[in-house]
């Protein structure tokens, strides 16, 4: 029961359903456990293509026994564009992001209090972006060695779990370098690279969740942070743009029910007050349902959403749908296939809610799609 406890309560911070969790998906293979491992994949020479990337992960995760767990979590990855241009077979376009993340678990004082500090370090990089760029310096970086977090969980009741935490986080552009070089004159290009700043956030929240019944769940989350340079892509555009920054205060009320042991449904809604730099008060709503069953290896989750409009002018009031089916066996060597839907809704209520890691902000990331995915281990 005491190491069961600080488990539980790490997922009390409003989870939503397994739908919402974000990762990158250059990187949903690595599952690096238990202590050390370090996984390389060689990039191809492909003649004017796009590459695949080169990935070095790097998990590390000490004996549970020890009295302060220590996890750390290393990644590099680096894309690469082949092109010919002006004559020239040696100019390639890359881009390249390098995250560490390190969490400590602190020390019990109490079976019912558990504590989490870490920090993360995050470098972007985006080379010989433009093509009539000559001079290295005219580069896209971005560079943080700390951003901090903290997490504190207290169990007041075997059904009642109060939740406290602090964050930050940075991304930055990451798609230039990838899908090509920018044909930008020298005046345009310093223009736009002196207009972009990486986006920064700080978020402070307190949550309650309390198990009515074994099958009913209540959570409630307030927070308030800020939103520093807020990046996003114009509609059919790589280049991203900054939107400006704002204050926000929200709230998210969250109702789940387990029907069954493999049927669960849920209703949730998010609101936040946001209060621009530039002036002006702006409201941002989204009331969603969501289903999800589990049955053996097949996974199988939807959810419906009806937001507002966006308070940085990124679309209007509308209805998201998205989805997924999964299949996934046990047996590790077994192939694992995959169709989701996804319709992402660009308000930062969700975003700032739940408040996922640093990383890069890619065009992709922003775009509705249907992806179908399969793998095969042997």
């Amino acid at each position: 029961m005491r190491r069961l406890l600080p488990a539980l309560l790490t997922t009390a911070l409003l989870p939503g359903s397994a739908m919402a969790e974000s990762f990158w998906p250059d990187h949903a293979g690595f599952a690096l456990r238990p202590r050390i491992n370090f996984s390389v994949r060689p990039a191809p020479q492909l003649p004017f293509a796009q590459r695949p990337a080169r990935i070095y992960a790097i998990e590390w995760t000490p004996l549970p026994a020890q009295p302060a767990d220590l996890h750390l979590t290393l990644q590099r990855r680096r894309q690469r564009v082949a092109a010919l241009i002006a004559g020239r077979t040696d100019y390639q376009p890359r881009s390249s992001v390098r995250m560490i993340d390190v969490q400590m678990d602190m020390p019990q004082v109490d079976d019912r209090l558990s504590a989490t500090i870490g920090w993360q370090a995050a470098k972007f990089s985006n080379k010989a972006a433009n093509a009539t760029s000559s001079y290295s310096r005219d580069d896209l970086r971005v560079r943080d060695d700390f951003v901090p977090s903290a997490h504190l969980a207290f169990a007041a009741t075997p059904r009642l779990a109060l939740t406290a935490d602090y964050r930050e986080t940075v991304r930055a552009y990451a798609d230039i370098g990838t899908i090509g070089a920018l044909g930008l004159d020298q005046p345009s290009y310093r223009a736009l690279r002196n207009a972009l700043r990486p986006e920064r956030d700080s978020r402070t929240r307190i949550g309650l969740r309390w198990a009515a019944t074994p099958a009913v769940r209540l959570d409630v989350a307030a927070y308030g942070g800020q939103v520093r340079d807020r990046l996003a892509f114009v509609e059919r555009g790589y280049l991203p743009a900054n939107l400006g920054s704002a204050q926000l205060t929200g709230m998210a009320l969250e109702a789940r029910h387990s029907v069954t042991p493999t049927l669960h449904w849920g209703l949730r809604y998010d609101r936040a007050r946001i209060d621009p730099d530039q002036g002006g008060r702006l409201t941002e709503e989204r009331l969603a349902v969501q289903g999800e069953w589990r049955h053996g290896p097949w996974r199988c989750a939807m959810q419906a959403a009806r937001t507002s409009g966006s308070a940085w002018g990124q679309g209007a009031e509308r209805l998201r749908v998205e989805g997924g089916i999964d299949y996934m066996p046990v047996d590790p060597r077994a192939p694992r296939i995959g169709l989701h839907l996804s319709d992402p809704d660009r308000l930062m209520t969700g975003r700032l809610a739940d408040q996922p890691l640093s990383g890069p902000a890619r065009a992709v990331d922003q775009a509705r799609a249907l992806m179908l995915s399969a793998a095969l281990r042997w």
